[in-house]
């Protein structure tokens, strides 16, 4: 039974320990690891075959070969595209680190720095890679600075730097400082998956580029009399001087044909669909979906919406990854590097979106409910400027409100009379007498300042 591996995140090493560097052959100075250009685009589907199975190689696992691979794959412009929708999905989110709930603003001004958006990828592609090797350190001005080990120089079967890529022997990571290891082992990582999709994909491409020179390209067609030898190198001087079109060049007394394909319009579509599905295959295995990124004729609003979902899911669990790398194998880290981390941890930063219709009714209910309402927060909230003269306003509402509500009770005062059933015959005076204080109101308003008719006391802040 095959051993299942799981992700390792293997803590820094001790200090002191030094730091890696890199250059070329060229280097006259000691470097750590020699960098090599990677081999891209030459290889087929059985160099895939030799190059999977050299990785996965028991006591030697050359990554070398796959990993040109990786890079080719990765100038794939849907899977670049996807791609990087994965990592936007991680690194749209700010990261802080609180200490019993409150914000700690040195360690925070570092991760708000460039660096953190990068490891917050780097942590993410290890999925894509199989791992990703770490070395932490502060500059000369005291900020926190990763360097990203390339990978082809680090065998994690044996953990050892690899001083050139084709090395068997190479240096153990212990010797280094605050190396943080995120993967596993002997995982090849999902690009290995996606391999298979963009050979297919680019195969297809050539097909396609060839049909299309067939069928596409107008043929051009020059003829001359049989033994005319001087016309038919003048036919050839003006054919090169037309450019790169199809030429055919006969003896008039001969015949041309040009036999096109039954199935020519099928053919080309054919073409299309093919690419089409390997484009949604790297889609689901990239983002676990296919409508976030393409449209699709029988794709609905609804299953849309689930798709969203999805990729929502697959963003949340990206995040939760990152934040248990972060308090579970970055804190020694911060704390060899100086920064006291003692009773903290990461978190993501709330994000404030606030529906301003929502809200808005949010707040009306809230003061029919006979509440107080912050009026600063209900500006803030729905972006509308606070008057210069607000309290101004307010005062001279309230004064209003106050002369209404005296008004209302007047003619109740003093009256200790039962009320009775109005009668017929007193319709005629209770109208009157309605109208009567709708005019005494309409003078009281048409005096008031602003001359400004309020909505009531239940709908001022």
């Amino acid at each position: 039974m095959a051993r299942k591996t799981k992700k390792q995140y293997h803590k820094a090493a001790p200090l002191p320990a030094r730091r890696i560097s890199e250059g070329s052959y060229d280097s006259k100075e000691l470097v750590d690891i020699v960098l090599s250009a990677p081999e891209l685009f030459y290889f087929d589907i059985q160099k895939y075959i030799q190059a999977v199975n050299s990785a996965k190689s028991i006591n030697f696992s050359f990554r070398s070969r796959l990993y040109d691979m990786y890079e080719s794959a990765l100038m794939d412009l849907h899977l670049a595209g996807v791609l990087a929708k994965r990592l936007k999905g991680v690194t749209k989110i700010p990261i802080e680190f609180h200490r019993d709930g409150v914000p700690d603003e040195e360690i925070n001004r570092q991760l708000a720095s460039p660096w953190m958006k990068q490891l917050r990828e780097e942590i993410i592609l290890a999925q894509f890679w199989g791992f990703s090797l770490l070395q932490f350190y502060t500059d000369e001005e005291g900020d926190i600075r990763f360097y990203s080990v390339p990978r082809k120089h680090y065998d994690p079967i044996r953990q050892v730097i690899l001083h050139q890529q084709t090395d068997t022997e190479g240096t153990p990571v212990s010797e280094f400082g605050n190396m943080l290891f995120i993967g596993s082992e002997r995982d090849l990582g999902i690009l290995s998956q996606i391999l298979v999709a963009v050979l297919y994909k680019r195969n297809n491409y050539a097909d396609w580029a060839k049909y299309c020179e067939l069928y596409a390209i107008p043929i051009q067609e020059y003829t001359y009399n049989a033994g005319d030898e001087e016309t038919r190198q003048q036919l050839l001087r003006d054919a090169r001087q037309r450019g790169n079109n199809a030429v055919y060049i006969h003896p008039a007394e001969s015949n041309f044909q040009f036999v096109e394909s039954a199935a020519k319009s099928g053919t080309s579509e054919l073409f299309k669909d093919f690419t089409d599905y390997w484009d949604d295959q790297i889609a689901i295995r990239v983002l676990g979906n296919t409508l976030t990124t393409s449209t699709s004729t029988t794709g609905t609003q609804a299953l849309g919406t689930i798709h969203k979902e999805v990729e929502e899911e697959l963003n949340e669990d990206d995040c939760n990854t990152v934040l248990d790398v972060l308090n579970y194998y970055m804190l020694h880290i911060f704390e060899a590097l100086g920064y006291n981390v003692a009773g903290g941890k990461f978190v993501n930063a709330k994000r404030k979106e606030i529906d301003v219709t929502k809200q808005a009714d949010i707040y009306l209910k809230v003061q029919q409910l006979g509440l107080p309402v912050d009026p600063d927060d209900v500006y803030e909230t729905l972006g509308v400027k606070k008057p210069e003269d607000f309290e101004e306003q307010m005062a001279a509402k309230e004064e209003q409100t106050k002369a209404l509500t005296e008004l209302l009770e007047a003619p109740s005062k003093g009256d200790k009379t039962p009320p009775e059933e109005p009668s017929k015959g007193k319709k005629k005076e209770e109208e009157k007498g309605d109208k009567s204080l709708k005019d005494r109101l309409a003078h009281f308003f048409g005096l008031a300042p602003g001359a400004e008719i309020p909505l009531g006391a239940d709908n001022d802040f």
